[in-house]
């Protein structure tokens, strides 16, 4: 047996830390784009763009992202099972690639419409594979904070954006996140494959060298040993189709099911993709002492990004529960106070104008609420919960209905804003959140600290959970 020093287990845990941050550097492409919108639009309206659009264009400008979104994720769960998690990743770079080429060609609406589309097929790519590739390479000790580095990661393309885009030109920021695709390629070119998809298909060899990389510090037998677990749980499941069927009939797949895409679509519902895109034409025209309007937005993305990275070594040590009653609580409160404020700023005789920094403050502490668990957790559990066969398919309905869900609340963002009143989409993203909360404690089990094979037993209804450590099977 194998002697290990505690340099070496360091080394294994750093691997996966690097294959989990190289991989989540997808949502880093995707959070430029959702946020690109908020400096662009402020550029649109001081005539700094080669196009100008009214308030119809500007919602299908933003919306058709995520009609993009809707697209790809079922044809993504089949190809991540065919060609590789790693290499579909790789191969449909090419989208936000080509998306930002037509984005700094542009000169119709229609190009730029072609260009959203492209880079919410990107999204639903990613939405779908990734969490399931970091899921899949992640050790039991490091699952829970790994999983949150998708979020962080979106929300320093968020960030990007607002940073470079009010000082840069229209066709400069298009530059600086085509640079964003090329450093996640040649990144994520030198990292393994999920170990999950070799034993899948007979690569029993290449999942051993992918594990050697991912366990470095442990001994060969160890790594055999967790080895021989995922490819024991893949037998089980072999002659199972991953239809509709073996994830509606089957108990523990079927919770999955419902717990994956309530959490997902609650997370959008809930408006922080939406508010992320919009910021810039929501925060009313004020000035924060030497702040000015651009600045309030630059300062919400700052500390939405250092929120998700303290999120990380907090939900490795806390339990799920009571970070997503924070979290859901906290954003329900943060809601209410910009719905109020809207509210009586458009339907009523008190002036509120001189609290018009309520909504800036109310914003930046939704999402430092947002990111403790609400963020990161509706995003990766789609990796977590479900068994092998049907995990791709799983994983790209759970998308689809995301997606589906943001096309409408973005499309009708400004919308409801002209014909109704803005309070109205802070109504619905309150009652989102209040929604989350319940459904937490109503119908989802604890997860957190347990391996996959632990959580699957959990929704399956199994009452005694045998703890292995270090396993990923």
């Amino acid at each position: 047996m194998g002697i290990c020093n505690s340099s070496d287990q360091k080394s294994g845990l750093r691997n996966q830390y690097v294959a989990a941050i190289t991989g989540s550097l997808c949502f880093t492409l995707v959070g430029a784009s959702t946020a690109w919108p908020s400096p662009t639009l402020i550029k649109m309206a001081n005539h700094q763009t080669p196009l100008e659009l009214n308030v119809i264009q500007i919602s299908w400008m933003v919306s058709l992202m995520f009609l993009g979104h809707i697209t790809s994720p079922i044809p993504a769960g089949y190809i991540m099972d065919w060609f590789g998690r790693k290499k579909t990743c790789l191969y449909m770079s090419v989208l936000p690639f080509t998306s930002w080429l037509l984005i700094y060609f542009a000169h119709s609406p229609f190009h730029l419409y072609i260009a959203r589309y492209a880079a919410g097929l990107w999204i639903g790519i990613t939405s779908t594979i990734v969490p399931v590739y970091v899921g899949e390479i992640a050790g039991t000790e490091l699952r829970s904070a790994l999983t949150t580095i998708n979020n962080c990661l979106f929300n320093f393309g968020i960030l990007f954006s607002y940073i470079v885009g009010p000082y840069v030109s229209y066709y400069n920021l298009a530059i600086a996140c085509e640079a964003l695709v090329v450093v996640f390629f040649c990144s994520f070119l030198f990292m393994p494959e999920s170990p999950h998809y070799f034993l899948k298909n007979g690569k029993k060899e290449d999942a051993f060298k992918s594990l050697i990389w991912l366990r470095q510090g442990q001994s060969e037998e160890e790594i055999k040993a967790e080895l021989g677990r995922i490819e024991e749980a893949i037998e089980t499941i072999k002659n199972q189709t991953g239809s509709l069927k073996d994830i509606w009939y089957d108990p523990g797949n079927r919770k999955a099911f419902i717990i994956s895409v309530v959490y997902a679509v609650l997370k959008r519902l809930s408006g922080s993709n939406i508010i992320q895109a919009y910021v810039s034409v929501t925060l009313p025209p004020v000035s924060l002492g030497v702040l000015d309007p651009d600045s309030c937005v630059i300062v919400i993305g700052i500390i939405s990004f250092i929120s998700s990275v303290v999120a990380t070594p907090i939900s490795a040590r806390f339990r799920r529960r009571p970070l997503m009653t924070i979290s859901c609580g906290g954003c329900a409160v943060t809601c209410a106070v910009v719905m109020v404020w809207f509210y009586l700023d458009q339907f009523t005789v008190i002036n509120v104008s001189h609290y018009s920094d309520a909504i800036f403050w109310s914003l930046t502490l939704y999402y430092v609420v947002f990111n403790l668990a609400f963020g990161p957790i509706g995003t990766s559990i789609k990796g977590e919960v479900f068994s092998a066969n049907v995990k791709a398919l799983s994983s790209s309905l759970t998308t689809l209905s995301v997606a589906i869900t943001a096309f409408i609340m973005n499309k009708y963002y400004l919308i409801f804003d002209d014909s109704i009143g803005m309070y109205v989409n802070y109504l619905i993203y309150l009652i989102a959140c209040i929604l989350a909360l319940v459904f937490t404690w109503v119908y989802v089990p604890e997860m957190h600290n347990k391996s996959l094979e632990e959580i699957r037993e959990l929704l399956s209804g199994g009452t005694k959970v045998k703890k292995i450590n270090n396993s990923n099977p």
